[in-house]
């Protein structure tokens, strides 16, 4: 039924129209939109986003939505470099009320909010665990279970770290940053050791996801409670 219900989302287009763009840093933006009509998805899941300004040869990409549902907003976030693609261009040309095509949202990577949980996020893949975590925070009474946000970054540099701070005073919700892949391999460790039934999630570079999924299987973890952030439509 998720699966069909996900073909449909990917299927029916959907109108957003650009609100404004935020710089991050130095090579990170969020981009907000609004929904033309009422729009519902389940906190983690992404979409596919198609370009209408303007014609590029790849006018579609998937992006995990970075915003709570109950935020009435579209959030994404990406990396655009000093050379960036037609497609990321297009998107930083966009003016204040120019449409795009969204075709979701969709995607299993969402929780149950009943069930002890930990997040392990590389870079930029923060975004899911945002909406995450900030859905937990807006439902407080809603959620039942734990979480525990383990996110690295080498650079030091963590998107949406002020406002990830914030959240730590939930009491549902603990936040540990890393820069070290030893000291985030030792505190995976320590959860696996003591929380058998735990779920894990993971979204971040595909080399980073390969190696916490060895870690946790290394640690008698339940294949499938590992999960990793996957994109349809794309």
């Amino acid at each position: 039924m998720s699966l069909f219900s996900d073909l449909k989302a990917l299927l029916i287009p959907k109108e957003i129209v650009f609100r404004k763009v935020i710089k991050e840093g130095e090579d990170v933006y969020t981009f907000l939109f609004d929904a033309c009509e009422p729009l519902k998805w389940k906190a983690g899941q992404h979409g596919a986003f198609v370009v209408k300004h303007t014609k590029i040869k790849k006018g579609t990409r998937p992006f995990s939505i970075a915003s709570s549902p109950l935020e009435n907003e579209i959030m994404i976030s990406m990396k655009i470099g000093k050379q960036p693609s037609d497609y990321k261009k297009a998107l930083l040309e966009m003016n204040i009320g120019m449409k795009m095509i969204l075709r979701g949202p969709m995607g299993g990577f969402h929780i149950d909010p009943t069930k002890a949980t930990c997040f392990i996020a590389g870079g930029i893949g923060i975004t899911p665990f945002r909406s995450m975590i900030k859905d937990i925070v807006m439902r407080e009474k809603d959620f039942k279970g734990k979480i525990n946000l383990l996110y690295i970054n080498r650079t030091g540099k963590f998107l949406y770290e002020n406002e990830l701070k914030t959240f730590i005073k939930d009491d549902h919700i603990q936040i540990d940053f890393f820069t070290d892949n030893e000291e985030l391999t030792k505190s995976l460790k320590e959860i696996a050791i003591n929380n058998k039934d735990i779920k894990y999630y993971l979204a971040g570079p595909k080399l980073m996801n390969d190696s916490i999924k060895s870690i946790l299987l290394g640690q008698s973890v339940n294949k499938k409670n590992i999960r990793v952030d996957t994109f349809l439509g794309y």
